[in-house]
């Protein structure tokens, strides 16, 4: 493993041999000798198995949802539950995880290039589709990840996948009506975003944009999104990502330096994050949001996936630049249908 008192810089591989499979409970592992791949699955005892995340350290979290997918380098995730609700929540990363949404979580370990090797915690939603994945890096603790696995590792065993009560509750047949939802507009801007419109039960927050008024929101077109993330990419814009599955919600913070295509879409790399722009876009529902603060209007962008499901949100920093702003709010504006 790569010497964290000599860089600063994030690594994801390690050489073989840096876990000791042996203090993991190896009667517990999987192993694939064709693919090198190796997993044991674990007890999912959230109330114990989330604390006990922080001590592992700076790992690399990763979340798909639908069109996008976001990755950032997490330092310690202090996972707590949240008094009255089904949600746990890392203060310091915004992190909101619903373990009634989880369906399991393995621990896993994939060769790489040059003879390295990959180590990960990947948690499952209830139908069994991944939902967030967490890296080792060169800056994380082995020994606290071999403890962890130790600890939590359990006999293989087929997990029975089906839908949560959560999911089924995203049933939202409301109609809105308009001056409703434009009574609760303003305190839109202090909650999180989700496929439900707040403060309306039974109503999508999608149904609810559309009948909002174009002085609150207005569709663009999903072919605009790509270019404008390049633009804003170009122009060195701080953007704010977060993105919502079925048992996650992941913010994330990069100002990217650069992108690349791929076989799935195109990845904007920064420092120690990055976001993927999925072709399946191109099917998605793109929505802004329009908000006053301080004088100022504040535009940002929502991806709804053909199901009518709340995906992403995007946006600009508070420290981005007056330049910046004016470029992606003429871009948004340009980019109405």
């Amino acid at each position: 493993m790569e010497n964290t008192h000599k860089t600063s810089r994030i690594a994801f591989s390690f050489h073989r041999g840096a876990l000791d499979v042996d203090r993991m409970s190896p009667a517990c592992w999987t192993f694939d000798e064709e693919t090198g791949c190796a997993h044991a699955q674990l007890d999912a005892r959230w109330e114990r198995l989330l604390p006990a995340l922080e001590k592992i350290g700076l790992m690399m979290a990763c979340a798909p949802s639908g069109p996008v997918t976001t990755a950032t380098a997490v330092g310690r995730l202090r996972f707590a539950a949240v008094p009255d609700s089904a949600e746990w929540v890392c203060l310091e990363t915004g992190i909101e995880l619903c373990p009634a949404n989880l369906g399991g979580v393995l621990a896993a370990m994939e060769p790489v290039e040059g003879g390295r090797m990959t180590a990960s915690l990947q948690f499952f939603d209830r139908s069994g589709e991944g939902c967030l994945k967490l890296m080792l890096t060169n800056h994380s603790d082995v020994v606290a990840f071999e403890d962890f696995t130790r600890r939590h590792a359990m006999p293989r065993h087929i997990a029975h996948f089906g839908p949560s009560g959560a999911a089924a509750s995203l049933l939202l047949a409301g109609e809105p009506d308009a001056r409703e939802v434009r009574s609760l507009w303003s305190g839109l801007r202090r909650t999180l975003p989700t496929s439900a419109f707040p403060g309306m039960e039974g109503v999508s927050r999608l149904r609810a944009l559309a009948v909002a008024g174009p002085q609150h929101a207005w569709q663009v077109r999903e072919s605009a999104v790509l270019p404008l993330v390049r633009a804003m990419t170009l122009a060195d814009a701080p953007l704010g990502v977060g993105v919502r599955n079925e048992a996650v919600f992941l913010p994330v913070g990069l100002c990217p330096g650069n992108w690349a295509d791929c076989c799935c879409g195109t990845t904007f790399f920064a420092s120690a994050a990055q976001l993927t722009l999925r072709h399946e876009l191109n099917a998605c529902q793109c929505w802004v949001t329009r908000f006053e603060l301080r004088g100022s209007e504040v535009l940002s962008l929502e991806i709804y996936d053909a199901t009518g499901r709340f995906r992403a949100g995007l946006g600009l920093r508070n420290e981005a630049h007056p330049i910046q702003r004016e470029q992606w709010n003429h871009w948004l504006r340009e980019a109405a249908c």
